[in-house]
């Protein structure tokens, strides 16, 4: 079943689909919550700014990338991310019906991941094709209960041709989806402004649209100036 709705699911989980699927509560509302901005749509009361962010390799992904990241992250938001080390790939969590990988049993092990900093929002990155239970794949997945949140760049690094994209786009497209990720853990829900890295993106392309950085209503959420 599609579905358009951009409410955060109950559970305190957001996951961002592909294929114009979205949100991980089937019986998430469809219409703006009454009085409120689409972009400040959020179930939980948006968090203070934590001091840093703590990334996790999970597979192969490039230390350049990481720092892209980063680097990123600290544009958007303002703290600093340190790099935990490389995990391998998620094994674990690999359905072997499907060759994808299950992203919310990653995010139960980057929960309690030996040497993650308590407290501090942890998002991990791979390089393989994540999915959640009846939808296609998901780009990323984010629970706000664990401040966990992860990010795929499988379906990033590839054009509409089916081809690999070139180095500045992926890193420019996984720098807009992770700062997406991020601003679930802090309490964003989607945002209705295409150019603003919280705008849900249905494809790859989508996240060409966006910019690495948030509009001021999703700034002026967090209370970021």
């Amino acid at each position: 079943m599609t579905r358009f709705g951009t409410e955060a699911s109950s559970n305190g989980r957001t996951a961002d689909f592909g294929s114009a699927y979205e949100g991980s509560n089937p019986s998430a509302s469809t219409k703006p919550a009454a009085g409120r901005p689409a972009n400040q749509r959020a179930e939980l009361k948006p968090l203070p700014m934590p001091a840093r962010f703590f990334l996790v390799p999970l597979g192969h992904v490039p230390r350049p990338l990481l720092a892209d990241i980063g680097a990123a992250l600290r544009l958007a938001f303002g703290p600093p991310a340190d790099v935990g080390l490389a995990q391998e790939r998620p094994q674990y969590a690999f359905n072997k019906d499907r060759a994808q990988y299950h992203s919310t049993a990653v995010l139960r092990r980057l929960e309690h991941l030996p040497g993650r900093p308590a407290g501090v929002p942890a998002l991990g990155v791979t390089d393989v094709d994540l999915f959640v239970p009846d939808l296609p794949f998901v780009f990323g997945e984010a629970d706000r209960d664990a401040m966990t949140a992860m990010v795929s760049f499988a379906r990033l690094k590839v054009g509409t041709d089916g081809r690999p994209v070139d180095p500045d786009r992926l890193r420019r497209r996984l720098q807009v989806e992770a700062i997406h990720e991020i601003g679930h853990l802090l309490g964003l829900s989607h945002c209705s402004d295409f150019r603003c890295a919280m705008f849900l993106s249905h494809t790859a392309a989508d996240a060409d649209r966006k910019n690495p950085a948030l509009c001021p209503l999703c700034k002026a959420a967090l209370g970021i100036s």
